[in-house]
């Protein structure tokens, strides 16, 4: 096991390519075999315990932890550079595996979100503020998802263990301010998609 974490960090680091939520440096050989959700889910665990200070950006933490040879094809015939995020999102899209309902999410799944952060750099984070973050399901129970993400922006730790509710606020933490108006963006109203990988 710790060979393979040290050859999956090798290939991220050797298979740089410039797109991402944030400036993104990785991503695995498009040879890689798809992890199952639960091997992704186990990968994303081992990050956060063992590797917490990873200098990553969300997205290529879930390519790190999905490390799949079929999403790395469809990435690299994208041109130009792209929003990393909104890419992944594409793909999930072609695939046809979006939860229709909350209690549909399951371990595994990749969630997108918008609006936490200011990524056209307008000076408000509003509804133009589209595929912003992404994370992977670790749980999902009675309207709380928790999910697993990271972000090469943050302070150490890098990589977080996170939750919010669809049903109840008192989960439902603040991830922004709008920098024009100081309103706080809560969890929830970021969630964009949950998506199911095969």
């Amino acid at each position: 096991m710790v060979h393979y974490r040290s050859f999956l960090f090798l290939m991220l680091v050797l298979c740089g390519w410039a797109v991402g939520c944030a400036p993104s440096r990785y991503l695995m050989s498009e040879n890689t075999q798809t992890a199952l959700p639960e091997e992704a889910v186990r990968n994303a665990k081992d990050y956060l315990v063992n590797n917490p200070d990873w200098k990553i950006d969300c997205s290529h933490f879930v390519l790190a932890c999905y490390h799949s040879g079929k999403i790395n094809r469809f990435l690299k015939h994208q041109k130009g550079n792209h929003n990393l995020v909104r890419d992944l999102n594409i793909y999930l899209e072609s695939q046809n595996t979006r939860r229709v309902h909350a209690a549909d999410i399951r371990p595994g799944d990749i969630l997108i979100f918008n609006k936490t952060y200011d990524i056209n750099h307008d000076g408000h984070i509003d509804d133009k503020d589209l595929y912003t973050h992404i994370g992977i399901v670790e749980d999902y129970q009675n309207g709380m998802v928790t999910y697993i993400d990271a972000s090469d922006d943050r302070k150490p730790p890098r990589i977080h263990l996170r939750r919010f509710s669809f049903v109840d606020d008192k989960f439902n933490e603040t991830v922004a301010r709008d920098p024009a108006t100081g309103r706080k963006i809560h969890a929830r109203e970021t969630f964009h998609a949950a998506y199911a990988v095969n």
